[in-house]
């Protein structure tokens, strides 16, 4: 993303005690920060610049209950892994846990709530959301990926990067989970291309 210097936000759908957005703010913020001093000296001071501006404006949005996994219902039933509730943490243990493990909090928004009371464009427009250079789905459910990945559609630009936290939940069963969720949207979004670019993990 940044030497393709992909414009856009960082939003993560499920963050619980913060350990994967803590993560990605220093990988992120180290890759556009060398990026931009690989550009210093070698080419004109105005990409320098546009590279450092893209890390400058980038916000990093949490999108959580705070108060764990919803109701299951429907497919998202076919589980031992999932409960309702399970991953609570409160948004102000979430913020101070971030803080402390050095994530500049001026860059993050925390959006609480039910996704399917905050995924709406009400959202989009009182944060002035115009893209997104990456986006984390840790949903766990069907249910809840749908939602959220509805919400995207006009944030993502080419070269936005999705990543799927529990795309092999439900026993990797295509048809359960984000899997079932990403193969019903993806084909109704016909001007977009899906390339897989990376798979690790358990998951």
């Amino acid at each position: 993303v940044s030497s393709e210097q992909i414009q856009g936000d960082y939003l993560e759908f499920g963050v619980s005690r913060g350990s994967t957005l803590i993560q990605a703010f220093h990988q992120i913020r180290r890759s556009y920060l060398d990026r931009a001093a690989d550009l210093s000296g070698i080419h004109s001071p105005s990409q320098h610049q546009s590279v450092r501006a893209l890390w400058d404006g980038m916000r990093f949005f949490a999108f959580d209950s705070f108060q764990g996994l919803p109701e299951l219902t429907g497919p998202d039933l076919d589980t031992r892994d999932f409960a309702d509730g399970k991953f609570a943490f409160r948004q102000e243990d979430f913020l101070s846990r971030a803080g402390r493990n050095g994530v500049d909090l001026s860059k993050v928004v925390t959006i609480p709530g039910w996704f399917a009371d905050t995924c709406c464009d009400e959202t989009i427009s009182r944060h002035d959301m115009r893209a997104a250079a990456f986006v984390h789905i840790d949903c766990d459910l069907y249910e809840s990926t749908k939602v959220v990945l509805k919400f995207i559609e006009p944030l993502l630009v080419d070269g936005t990067i999705l990543i799927f936290d529990d795309w092999y939940a439900f026993r990797g069963n295509p048809t359960l989970g984000e899997q079932r969720a990403f193969h019903e949207w993806a084909p109704t979004q016909s001007h977009l291309t899906f390339s897989e670019f990376q798979k690790e993990g358990p998951w």
